[in-house]
């Protein structure tokens, strides 16, 4: 087998897993998005992910994965989804670096209180665990258990918002 040869099979395997993953994401954000009931959220926004798809920037992808709004008080609420099969070296991996910035700026200048809803282990449409951690919680692209278990909630349960909180 050629160099070529291998070198193609090399970037048929990645392609692959980044579709899988760019799946996996999918799938979660839908798992997440049932998770606010209808009779108090509705769902204002859930951004298209198209970049990756069209080798063309748009600039909503930078935005979080869902706002949702809270019909009694009308306030809105950004939520990142991320499925992790596993944790890395002890961390849980959700983002890089510059992501966390596009989430900050996009909180700020529209004055929304984002989250990060991370599902680990199981199936991103049912995962063993999950976690609900506000951004200015998660201020790193690798978090410590210290960190991100004390957002720990019922993969199972309905979201709940009280006092600038979602749980």
């Amino acid at each position: 087998m050629g160099i070529l040869n291998k070198i193609g099979k090399v970037i048929d395997v990645l392609l692959e897993e980044e579709n899988e993953n760019y799946d996996k994401g999918v799938e979660f954000e839908k798992y997440v998005a049932k998770l606010f009931n209808q009779k108090y959220f509705s769902i204002a926004d859930w951004t298209r992910d198209l970049s990756g798809k069209h080798d063309i920037r748009v600039e909503s992808d930078s935005n979080p994965d869902l706002t949702v709004r809270y019909l009694p008080t009308n306030e809105k609420i950004s939520v990142e989804c991320k499925f992790r099969s596993n944790l890395y070296k002890g961390k849980l991996r959700w983002t890089y670096g510059l992501k966390i910035e596009d989430y900050r700026l996009y909180s700020r200048e529209n004055n929304i209180p984002t989250f990060i809803a991370i599902g680990l282990g199981g199936y991103p449409d049912d995962p063993e665990r999950m976690f609900c951690i506000p951004l200015e919680e998660a201020k790193y692209p690798e978090l410590y258990p210290s960190i991100y278990e004390r957002y720990e909630r019922n993969p199972r349960k309905q979201f709940f918002w009280k006092r600038g909180m979602l749980s």
